[in-house]
């Protein structure tokens, strides 16, 4: 007797709704279901702006950026987020209803400094693989590590998701490794559940795609110029691959009812753009503990074990269903 054969929702997923649904199934409904609108913030905008400024300078060739020794990519970095944070500032006018002057100068401030450190932390390297004779000068060094995609889409039809990886590397080995870039804090020597489960199904869709696993996958934090890494291999991608079908077989049982999406009452809801102390429908109580991070030593993140996945562990934290 043959089984059925498996089919995904209604919905096409992506890493950022799967996020949602493991951290809270009604978040989820009210968000992509009953499409309530969300609250928006400068950290977006912020967000938007920074991939954008990197994905021009990573589609700029070599000869067509200003010599390195004179600062001159540094300069087209910041001409270019001069600009853009102008003609956004100007579509975006509710920024200035939700922030005072002085959150917006301040983001203005810590946006430009990311920028300007990953500028020279590139510079660092291809200055490092010149006088380490790896290459002969900083053209060849900027053609080897600029990616050979920016913003690569990749999608499943079959698994029904999307989604977009920052930057595509190769590596010196010959094989690749995906990057996304955050623009928010890093958390110790662990990597955030949610990231992981992105970085993974990225690997995923990419392998499905373009018939070639990636050896590694990839956080890079702009403000500290700090990446951490997950090396791939199929249990990653086995993993990704049964994560999607459980969202999807949820969304398949729970169809559109927003009492079968249960809340997941944790001190984030307190951030949450649905929580009725924000203004939205959600009425769930607050947990009365406090989260409290667990020791922890102080490590040169160089040290870190790339495998180490998992978010810092809460006391009393809810766990994530496992995935066989």
């Amino acid at each position: 007797m043959t089984s059925k054969k498996w089919e995904p929702s209604h919905m096409r997923l992506s890493p950022s709704k799967i996020n949602t649904y493991m951290k809270c199934p009604r978040e989820f409904y009210y968000k992509y279901i009953a499409k309530i609108p969300e609250k928006k913030t400068i950290h977006l905008f912020r967000g938007t702006l920074v991939h954008q400024i990197l994905e021009d300078l990573f589609k700029q060739k070599f000869r067509t950026l200003p010599q390195w020794e004179k600062g001159g990519p540094a300069i087209w970095v910041q001409d270019q987020f001069e600009k853009g944070w102008e003609e956004k500032i100007a579509k975006h006018k509710w920024l200035w209803e939700v922030h005072t002057d002085d959150e917006m100068k301040s983001m203005y401030i810590e946006t430009e400094a990311l920028l300007q450190n990953f500028v020279a932390s590139v510079n660092k390297k291809l200055t490092e693989m010149v006088q380490w004779k790896i290459f002969r000068n900083k053209q060849q060094a900027w053609n080897a590590v600029a990616p050979k995609y920016a913003e690569k889409w990749v999608k499943s039809q079959e698994y029904a998701i999307v989604g977009v990886i920052d930057v595509v590397c190769n590596d010196f080995d010959g094989g690749t490794t995906l990057l996304d870039y955050k623009t928010s804090k890093r958390y110790g020597p662990y990597l955030p559940e949610e990231y992981y489960r992105q970085l993974i199904i990225y690997a995923f869709l990419y392998t499905l795609e373009m018939g070639e696993m990636p050896n590694f996958v990839g956080v890079n934090y702009l403000r500290f110029d700090d990446t951490f890494f997950v090396k791939v291999t199929q249990s990653e991608l086995d993993e990704a691959r049964d994560l999607i079908k459980f969202v999807h077989d949820c969304i398949k049982e729970r169809e559109e009812y927003e009492d079968r999406y249960e809340t997941k009452p944790q001190n984030l809801c307190k951030w949450c753009s649905f929580y009725k102390g924000n203004g939205g429908p959600c009425d769930v109580e607050l947990p009365k503990w406090e989260p409290k991070y667990k020791k922890r030593k102080k490590e040169n993140y160089s040290d870190i074990d790339p495998k180490v996945k998992g978010q810092i562990e809460l006391e009393n934290q809810d766990q994530f269903p496992e995935f066989d």
